[in-house]
């Protein structure tokens, strides 16, 4: 778990990798998922990732639905927003990470949290952008 803060609000970094460790995440998410919260999905399919994301379907995505349209990134955004939308869940897709990032952030509500929750490389991208944004002192984990 990565934890900063960026532009007024609380971001989460919490690493999903397969559906145990997501379903973990969004168990997580969903208990503290409130009014003041957003949540961010960033899914590559890189050689560290792995390239089989039919586990996606296996994660109860169904209870992070709010009210707000989850973001979606990464080089599979598409493929989750496929089981977002059979879960019945809003979504916007925006490929390019660090604009789905900012975009993210700009919907959480003022003083309010952002879960972004990133494959591995999706993650790496995130922290090595978001070092040269905040002080690495900020990151917590």
């Amino acid at each position: 778990v990565v934890q900063v803060e960026y532009e007024g609000c609380q971001v989460y970094l919490l690493l999903i990798k397969k559906p145990t460790g997501f379903n973990e995440v969004i168990q997580t998410c969903a208990k503290k998922h409130k009014q003041h919260s957003h949540i961010m999905i960033a899914i590559n399919d890189n050689f560290a990732d792995g390239r089989d994301v039919s586990w996606l379907w296996d994660a109860a995505v169904e209870e992070i639905a709010g009210k707000q349209p989850i973001v979606v990134s990464g080089t599979r955004a598409y493929d989750m927003a496929v089981r977002l939308k059979y879960a019945d869940t809003a979504y916007e897709v925006q490929p390019d990470l660090q604009e789905a990032f900012d975009q993210a952030v700009r919907q959480t509500p003022k003083e309010g949290t952002l879960y972004v929750l990133p494959t591995y490389t999706a993650m790496m991208s995130l922290r090595k952008w978001l070092s040269n944004k905040v002080k690495l002192e900020a990151f917590h984990e």
